[in-house]
């Protein structure tokens, strides 16, 4: 999935600037979906509270598009089990930071 990841890391890096992303990595844990991408999301604190919304759906999209499979989005507050944030944060790999 890096490998996947690292051949587009140019458009991935032009995305999240475009869509004020502060940190973008790669999650590869076993209890997540594996026909999935998924990444571990963090956006600038900024951004219109009106305008969150459409700014992740347009970045998942186009990440969608990019990837040709489906991408998910997480925030550390996605996960209600500390166990799995604490397996998730440790299994993940730092591909964009502002």
């Amino acid at each position: 999935m890096v490998i996947e990841i690292a051949k587009h890391i140019n458009r991935v890096q032009a995305l999240c600037e475009k869509h004020k992303v502060k940190e973008l990595s790669i999650i590869d844990n076993p209890t997540l979906q594996k026909d999935q991408i998924h990444f571990m999301v963090r956006f600038d604190a900024n951004i219109p509270t009106m305008h969150y919304a459409d700014n992740y759906c347009q970045l998942q999209d186009e990440f969608n598009s990019l990837f040709g499979k489906t991408v998910t989005l997480w925030f550390e507050k996605s996960f209600v089990d500390i166990r799995q944030l604490e397996e998730v944060k440790q299994s993940k790999r730092l591909l964009f930071e502002v």
